[in-house]
């Protein structure tokens, strides 16, 4: 199985990948929907958008704060393979919640880390 790919402005996060779920999402025009007397589907699509889960596994004090910096503007960049051609592609996302996980601490340093961090890229 192929290593996942993950660029979010230049920083590369592949290796703190637990899961990464794409999906397609069409867009749909106004006026698309159902036709109330026969049932029949009447739609015209705008265009179709990623979304990206993100799921990572544990990151420590630094690695959070360049990933929280990453994701925090209004768009970004991110690089990642496109399912539907096996192809890496650049796009520009935004995040809209972003759940930094569980803070915990290692006993032996008192260095902080982070558990469960997991977030969404939308296609702009």
């Amino acid at each position: 199985m192929a290593q996942p790919v993950l660029i979010i402005n230049g920083h590369d996060y592949a290796p703190l990948v637990e899961e990464l779920n794409i999906t397609n999402n069409d867009l749909d025009a106004e006026g698309s929907g159902r036709d109330v007397q026969t049932g029949l589907m009447h739609r015209t699509r705008i265009a179709t958008k990623m979304k990206a889960e993100v799921k990572l596994l544990r990151l420590q004090q630094a690695q959070m704060q360049r990933l929280a910096a990453d994701i925090a503007g209004t768009f970004y960049s991110a690089t990642l393979v496109d399912p539907t051609t096996g192809a890496q592609v650049t796009k520009s996302f935004y995040t809209s919640e972003r759940p930094y996980g569980a803070q915990r601490y290692n006993r032996e340093t008192g260095a902080p880390y982070y558990d469960g961090v997991t977030f969404s890229m939308i296609e702009r």
